[in-house]
């Protein structure tokens, strides 16, 4: 079947209410019909559009990456992930992508390039995280973080993230996302 053949599978919206606003998200029951007329509450949870940015660093043949280590309160833990954030609104992806690189490690890009998009979760989340590759690092200034962010940014080569992505302190959904990107965009995949 095509998704244009999608029609019996669409839920119609009845209603929504708000259950919780916070400075990140809204929490939300929406009250939907099937359409074999069932209806039923579903939890929907707004969030702003997120972007990744993979900062690849070339000296020859050898590939190295810009990450940045920081505590994640959701977890308890320090993670290394590559640069990211939420695209402000008002703000396009690609904008907010060159921002979050300049803020979290100083750099601009001379090339910046969106690789993929995805729904963090389709089942609850309304919103979509951006991938983006930036090429032609140059060092312009010093970290300028947000006010109760703090992070160390450090370089890693191809093979150590190759091996080390999805373990340990790689275990953000949305670094794994984007390394996977990576290599498609890159014509990596096995």
């Amino acid at each position: 079947m095509s998704q244009n053949d999608d029609a019996h599978l669409v839920w119609e919206d009845l209603q929504s209410e708000i259950l919780i606003e916070s400075p990140i998200f809204a929490l939300r029951t929406v009250h939907r019909r099937s359409p074999d007329g069932r209806t039923a509450p579903f939890i929907a949870l707004d969030a702003p559009q997120w972007v990744t940015v993979i900062p690849e660093l070339q000296d020859g043949v050898a590939k190295e990456f810009l990450l940045v280590r920081q505590f994640r309160h959701g977890t308890g833990e320090v993670g290394l992930e590559f640069p990211a954030g939420v695209v402000d609104e008002g703000e396009d992806a690609a904008t907010a992508a060159a921002r979050e690189l300049l803020e979290e490690t100083g750099h601009v890009a001379e090339s910046l390039v969106s690789i993929g998009a995805v729904s963090p979760n389709p089942a609850f989340m309304t919103n979509t995280t951006h991938t983006f590759l930036a090429k032609g690092l140059k060092k312009i200034a010093d970290l300028n973080l947000d006010e109760n962010e703090l992070l160390d940014v450090q370089q890693m080569g191809f093979e150590q993230l190759s091996q080390e992505i999805g373990q340990g302190p790689f275990a953000s959904a949305i670094t794994v996302q984007a390394w996977y990107f990576y290599l498609s965009h890159s014509g990596l995949l096995k």
